[in-house]
């Protein structure tokens, strides 16, 4: 095998099968079968169409992460304001540390009744789980792969299940900390009954230099409603890997939104599936990047069957050598007419030396959608700056005000009023902070 970080994965597992969850059971003949595939085919590389503007077989194997240890001693989250970014707001709270379930940092109690949340590991025994992990999304053969990997290592993860008609009496905030170096694999298994409604805040902190592979798995029932929110800032050495999957029953609706603001390399990817009538996927995020940040956002939404919505929306502030990357896909399925399938991308660029890579695409076999994408690279107006320093005001202060504003009409589509004060507070902090001039 002439892939060095993809042997050291598959070493692992070979170390680790006898005592990683699910072993002797169906998860463990479907952990063998993934790490087959995953061996074929190897770590993405830019040769591949998909990962054309991200390298991660070349950042794992520099890196040669081995698996993250099962952290001992105490805690302490860092004292930064991403980190306490939702301390404010009314949560449960369950807390993983190096992708490992730690009960003695969470707060989850008296969920209402039909509300059951779990450590992954409990719940393998049950259908719901095993649907939605073995699972595929076909029109993302080249990013399956690292599902694939994530589902041969998987150590933890929260498992979530709604039942019918109930709702979620306040957020719950999956709160991740990197605290040692290495690989961490973990999975969400968020399932939503008919009629369920939720809130799920993600947070992805610490200062290690880690890989973090995250999956998540979200099943939409019909008219269930999802909102999440979420944070990622981790440390400068740090990879991280997050798979968002979403499929929506009739009438659903989900509203997501995520903010980069840390880590070396990342690459968030969506995935939205419609296989009811009249289902909505939000797709939004923003970023912020600095000195040698790389930001890929990946989005595929198939449109499988007539009548549904789909608006993504990402906006992104460079600044530095950073690059940022917005990959994204509209399908249309020949059968699925009247969709609304709209995205868009906009770049800031603060800095000669930063770079901005966008592929927005929409493939239609329908005649009837109303359908468009679009994109835009610029940086910040000299009149503009011009006119508010003509004000009296300083010019970083002007040169803020107008990033603030920039990345404002993404934060607006936060699907939470609190959550989304939150992150505009970080978003200009992020500048106030010495962070982000040019």
């Amino acid at each position: 095998m002439n892939d060095k970080a993809a042997q050291i994965f598959a070493e692992t597992y070979d170390r680790e099968r006898a005592v990683l969850p699910g072993a002797g059971g169906w998860l463990a003949r479907r952990r063998d079968a993934a790490l087959k595939s995953f061996v074929e085919a190897g770590l993405p590389h830019r040769r591949l169409e998909e990962w054309k503007y991200t390298d991660l077989k070349q950042a794992l194997e520099k890196a040669a992460f081995v698996p993250a240890p099962a952290h001992e001693g105490a805690v302490v989250l860092p004292d930064t304001a991403v980190a306490s970014a939702f301390a404010a707001i009314d949560r449960h709270v369950v807390v993983f540390v190096n992708g490992r379930h730690r009960p003695d940092l969470s707060k989850a109690v008296r969920l209402p009744k039909g509300v059951e949340l779990h450590s992954l590991n409990d719940v393998l025994h049950e259908q719901w789980v095993k649907e939605l992990v073995e699972r595929r999304f076909d029109d993302a053969r080249q990013s399956e792969n690292v599902v694939d990997l994530n589902t041969a290592l998987m150590h933890d993860g929260a498992a979530l299940r709604i039942r019918k008609g109930v709702r979620l009496d306040k957020p719950l905030h999956l709160l991740f900390l990197a605290a040692d170096g290495g690989a961490s694999h973990t999975r969400n298994l968020i399932l939503l009954e008919e009629d369920a409604d939720a809130t799920i805040f993600e947070s992805h902190i610490g200062g290690a230099a880690a890989f973090a592979d995250i999956v998540t798995d979200v099943a939409l029932g019909d008219e269930a409603r999802l909102s999440h929110v979420k944070l990622q800032d981790e440390g400068a050495g740090a990879v991280h890997l997050a798979t968002l999957r979403t499929r929506l029953a009739a009438k659903s609706r989900l509203s997501s939104f995520t903010l980069t603001l840390g880590c070396g390399i990342s690459r968030t990817q969506n995935f939205v599936l419609f296989a009811g009538e009249g289902a909505q996927a939000h797709v939004n995020g923003a970023y912020a990047l600095k000195a040698a940040q790389h930001a890929d956002q990946f989005c595929v939404i198939d449109h499988a069957v007539p009548g549904c919505t789909s608006h993504t929306l990402f906006k992104g502030v460079l600044d530095g050598a950073s690059e940022g990357i917005f990959q994204g896909k509209v399908i249309v399925r020949p059968h699925a007419q009247k969709t609304d399938g709209r995205q868009m991308t906009h770049a800031l660029l603060l800095s000669r030396d930063a770079a901005m890579n966008a592929k927005p695409e929409l493939e239609i076999y329908a005649d009837d959608v109303q359908c468009a994408h679009g994109s835009t690279v610029g940086e910040l107006s000299r009149e503009a700056i011009f006119f508010l320093r003509s004000r009296g005001i300083p010019e970083m202060e002007a040169r803020q005000l107008l990033v603030s504003a920039f990345l404002d009409e993404a934060l607006d589509l936060v699907p939470h009023e609190a959550a989304r004060e939150a992150l505009k507070l970080l978003a200009a902090g992020w500048f106030a902070d010495g962070e982000g001039r040019a």
